[in-house]
């Protein structure tokens, strides 16, 4: 039957579905790495989740949220680590230092392609998991999860999550792409993605618990817009106008990192070598 699928699907289409079959079936492939880093996952989940609870006890007011709010941010947390962090395209650095591009570029799709549809299957399965797991937490705790009251919130917060969904994806063709003139990428992409960018994205806390200066400095950079002002808006904690304000500049740093991406692609396969491949 998926044969005779996969046979009437257009060619393009066709070779996309097979390229995200290929991927599902590699992590079934290495199965324990695949549910050692959802244990990660959900280890990490599961400790903001109690840090918080524990932080609030009987108060329902800490640092401008309510206890509500704060645990639908933590949730929010999970669900957008999957969807928007989650990622196989750190994997392309290393094709480059290996030599392996070389073959990515021979395929009858695109490298770009390639690693978009790739990213799409991670995400995917990632997701399905998260929901299994938030699930099953809010379904033991029963606390009171926050729901926008006005029908524009969800909108808002889809346009700025599809945003983010892009903007990390081209976050990490430009971290893939400084393999063509370095060796220590792995280094690289894990202090800068591990460390710098999920702490300012607000993937371990709310970015407007800290002080207001250095909130103000995250603020100029993209981070923000992966994690934490989809959240705000799913919280209401922004304005109509805000919200919007937040999409534009969203938008404005998807366009110059697309800018970057083609920048340093075609000087980086100037410098390309083969090397090992």
């Amino acid at each position: 039957m998926k044969i005779l699928f996969v046979k009437f699907l257009p060619v393009k289409v066709s070779k996309y579905f097979q390229l995200a079959k290929i991927t599902f079936e590699e992590y079934f492939v290495y199965r324990l790495n695949f549910f050692l880093w959802r244990f990660r996952s959900f280890i990490l989940f599961l400790s903001l989740f109690f840090f918080w609870l524990a932080i609030y006890g009987q108060e329902n007011n800490f640092l401008g949220y309510q206890k509500a709010q704060m645990l639908t941010y933590v949730v929010g947390i999970a669900f957008l680590r999957s969807l928007v962090l989650g990622t196989r395209t750190g994997d392309l650095a290393g094709q480059i230092r290996s030599g392996e591009l070389t073959k990515l570029i021979l395929k009858p799709l695109g490298v770009f392609s390639f690693c978009f549809v790739r990213d799409l299957a991670d995400k995917f399965l990632n997701l399905f998991f998260v929901i299994f797991e938030v699930g099953l937490i809010l379904l033991i705790f029963k606390f009171p999860f926050y729901l926008p009251k006005n029908p524009a919130t969800y909108f808002f917060f889809v346009v700025l999550v599809t945003l983010a969904f892009f903007l990390y994806f081209l976050i990490n063709l430009i971290l893939s792409a400084l393999a063509f003139w370095t060796e220590e990428i792995w280094a690289t992409q894990w202090l800068f993605g591990v460390i710098f960018l999920q702490f300012f994205a607000g993937a371990f806390f709310p970015i407007d618990v800290l002080p207001a200066w250095l909130s103000r400095i995250i603020y100029l950079t993209p981070f923000p817009y992966l994690i934490f002002f989809p959240l705000k808006i799913w919280l209401e904690q922004l304005s109509a106008a805000m919200a919007v304000k937040a999409i534009f500049i969203g938008a404005f740093w998807l366009i110059f990192f697309y800018w970057l991406v083609s920048f340093l692609w075609q000087k980086g396969v100037k410098n390309y070598g083969a090397y090992g491949g």
